[in-house]
């Protein structure tokens, strides 16, 4: 895979927005592939909400479970 377009940091985790068709962007977390979007913008928000998630997720105190 080729070198993101553009990449910018989230908490603790690196989102990368790729080009590569005219109306397709790849997003990837930490270097991994996580989706494709038609929109540059729809793209960046999900990588935005996908790294707050899994910051999020990573952070969860685990409680009793019933």
């Amino acid at each position: 895979m080729k070198e993101p377009r553009d990449s910018f940091v989230v908490r603790a985790h690196v989102v990368g927005i790729e080009q590569v068709e005219k109306n397709r962007y790849i997003v990837t977390l930490d270097g991994r592939r996580f989706a494709t979007f038609c929109s540059e913008s729809r793209a960046r928000s999900a990588g935005r909400s996908e790294a707050r998630r899994l910051d999020l997720v990573a952070h969860e105190v685990p409680g009793p479970r019933r």
